[in-house]
């Protein structure tokens, strides 16, 4: 009855659907150009019209009730600007925890004329390895609905162009408050070399695990920023220091560093219930010496850890990422291996586990081609002989589907 009535409500505006939905089970659909209230008016009646299952952001504080009803059922999602990450990494988890999905979002940003587009697009299509459908309202033709899908594969600047040449032939409702088809030259160059290694990924964070992250935050957490940590100032003392990379739940973590108490940890995660769950093992083992920043760990080592200030990096049971297409977004890379050797101290260790024989084969290739490591140990287990570290929940998952682990241990030999 509703899709009956919007219909006839599109065909007394004058409008014509064209360019039904891409047979795509995932996409980010740009609509564009925005430069009037009646844009969203008519892209909403046309989502009722053709029931095209697409979501969109909203501020958290607008979904009170009945208002709330209202947007949900119109595909609104509550954006929770509070919580650690941005809006893309929220849009992305959706990607994630979804089977089909579909996010739309207006890249002007407003109604009124900027110089660029907002990135925001191709940054959730580029994390979430979706394509990029181009959803229009033709004015001048008084058409409605979506044009071709494109691909992110060949980056930013391939994407633009297909935008460009796209909606060259599409009528806004106000032409002159219309904004190039074009991203900040910054952000272009940006996302030329930014790929990510994780996806942030959407878990029930439990009351005890976000008390923690509210009321133990300034005990243990450091804050990202692009300034240099001092780490001595951080922990009160001059001691060895280890970084982990993605510590899960935290709990092998707590456990090394409660059994070293003469040694720092550092710890980064993007998981917050799991940051959460680490709080609290932190606390309840009453430990010192014990950080966790909540960011990417290429970005933290980048801009927040000194060069040659720690003895040891610990990356255990990373992303494997085991679909060739997204073995770019392995975390060990040339890149990132000469990132780490210049943070190490000379003679400091790399540490690495992995229960996915492909990632195996991957890891050593590129670290057979490194420069300024040299293997201490390679050992190869059914999970009895972990290499100088705790087990894992990581680890015991991979056990339990029949895969064996490989541990190495190398050193900056520069």
């Amino acid at each position: 009855m509703l899709a009956a009535l919007a219909r006839f409500l599109l065909k007394m505006g004058g409008w014509t659907a064209v360019g039904g939905m891409p047979p795509v089970p995932k996409a980010v659909i740009v609509a564009a150009h925005h430069t009037s209230n009646w844009d969203g008016v008519w892209a909403m009646i046309y989502r009722v019209a053709f029931r095209v299952d697409v979501k969109f952001f909203a501020k958290k504080s607008l979904f009170w009730f009945p208002l709330g009803v209202l947007l949900r059922a119109l595909g609104g999602i509550p954006l929770d600007r509070g919580r650690a990450g941005s809006a893309v990494d929220q849009a992305v988890a959706q990607f994630e925890n979804n089977e089909s999905f579909y996010f739309g979002l207006a890249p002007e940003g407003t109604r009124s004329r900027k110089e660029f587009w907002k990135s925001g697009f191709y940054r959730i299509a580029e994390a979430a390895d979706v394509p990029i459908i181009l959803g229009f309202m033709n004015y001048g033709q008084r058409e409605i609905g979506f044009g071709p899908v494109i691909e992110v594969t060949g980056g930013p600047d391939a994407v633009m162009d297909a935008c460009r040449e796209f909606y060259e032939t599409i009528e806004p409702r106000w032409p002159d408050k219309a904004s190039p088809v074009s991203l900040p030259p910054a952000e272009t160059a940006r996302h030329h070399r930014a790929v990510r290694s994780f996806v942030r990924r959407a878990g029930r964070m439990t009351s005890s695990q976000q008390r923690a992250l509210d009321e133990l935050w300034p005990a243990f957490g450091i804050d990202y920023s692009e300034e240099r940590l001092d780490l001595d100032q951080v922990f009160g003392r001059t001691a060895p220091r280890v970084l982990e990379i993605g510590f899960g739940n935290g709990e092998s973590l707590v456990s090394q560093a409660a059994a070293a108490a003469d040694t720092d940890f550092i710890g980064i995660e993007v998981h917050e219930p799991g940051v959460g769950h680490c709080l609290l093992k932190a606390r309840d083992a009453a430990i010192g010496n014990l950080r966790v920043v909540v960011h990417d760990a290429i970005e933290v080592l980048t801009h927040q850890v000194a060069e040659g200030s720690l003895d040891r990096v610990n990356l255990y049971f990373p992303d494997p990422w085991p679909k060739k297409r997204h073995h770019k977004r392995r975390i060990v890379q040339p890149a990132f291996l000469e990132l780490v050797r210049t943070r190490l101290k000379p003679q400091g260790s790399l540490h690495i586990a992995t229960d996915w024989s492909n990632y195996a084969e991957h890891i050593d290739d590129v670290m057979a081609g490194a420069v300024g490591f040299r293997c201490v140990e390679r050992r190869e287990h059914d999970g009895d002989q972990p290499l100088d570290r705790p087990g894992t929940k990581f680890e015991q998952r991979g056990l339990t589907k029949g895969h064996r682990i490989v541990d190495w241990h190398f050193q900056r030999v520069d």
